[in-house]
């Protein structure tokens, strides 16, 4: 789209105006990292979280979208509205990236319209953990990143994002029918893509259609995931928030700990 831009360009237009290298918090961690030559898997962990935190407060700063938002848009009633149709728009994308196990989100593959903030996903495609099996093992469900947390609010995070993604949802399984009848359809094409996968197709169709039901099950119960709603006497007894299936995968996005566990080239400073 012309009038898009994506969460890279954003950064890029920041390192220019700065002078500051695009690639220098990545050189930084991977260099750090190395002089630190931690010993074990934990280790590894605490310092991989300092170095994801000294990036953020020093290197690449959380409100780098929202400025640049603030520089396009008119007036602050822009500015309100833009960001609110953006936050409805990130509820999608994690709904929709979450579902799937659409794994590698880097910057470069989220795009937004300059003029209302509509998102455009590239390479919206599952992640295969195993040849036929579409699952993530990355740290974090989906991509919610500082600069994206720091442009919906907390205000968003905690009131627009989980109550627009549990709507999505829900739509989708109130008729679940529907979407099986989708997913049969989808999963079947993107498993077939896998060379091992295709070859067993030709000897053994029974093994991918298997293969295929075994995924639509695992897509659906993911989906079932973010729809969910606890009941009341668990809402009040343990006191937690009605969608707490939603808001513990939203805490996993958000944890400092998880997302410096992300390849530098994910980015998951920005």
């Amino acid at each position: 789209r012309p009038d898009a831009f994506t969460l890279q360009d954003v950064y890029d237009t920041s390192c220019a105006r700065t002078g500051v290298a695009e690639i220098a918090p990545a050189l930084y961690h991977t260099t750090r990292m190395r002089e630190l030559a931690p010993s074990d898997e934990a280790a590894t962990a605490a310092a991989a979280a300092g170095l994801f935190e000294h990036i953020c407060q020093h290197m690449v700063s959380p409100s780098l979208l929202a400025d640049d938002v603030r520089r396009h848009t008119a007036s602050p009633m822009d500015y309100w509205l833009y960001r609110e149709n953006f936050s409805f728009q990130v509820a999608v994308s994690i709904a929709l990236t979450y579902i799937i196990a659409s794994a590698q989100r880097t910057p470069a593959k989220l795009a937004i319209s300059r003029a209302s903030g509509n998102i455009s996903l590239a390479e919206l495609v599952p992640m295969q953990a195993t040849p036929g099996l579409i699952h993530s093992a990355e740290p974090v469900p989906f991509r919610l990143t500082p600069a994206i947390q720091a442009f919906v609010t907390e205000l968003g995070l905690e009131g627009i994002l989980p109550f627009a993604v549990h709507k999505v949802v829900q739509r989708l399984a109130e008729r679940e029918h529907l979407l099986r009848d989708f997913l049969d359809l989808y999963v079947r094409d993107e498993l077939i893509h896998m060379p091992s996968v295709r070859a067993l197709a030709a000897v053994n169709p029974a093994a991918l259609a298997e293969m295929c039901d075994r995924n639509v099950k695992l897509i659906v119960h993911r989906a079932a995931q973010l729809a969910e709603i606890l009941p009341p006497k668990d809402v009040q007894d343990k006191e937690l928030s009605p969608m707490q299936p939603l808001i513990h995968l939203m805490a996993q996005a958000v944890a400092p700990a998880n997302l410096a566990q992300m390849d530098y080239v994910w980015m998951p400073w920005l």
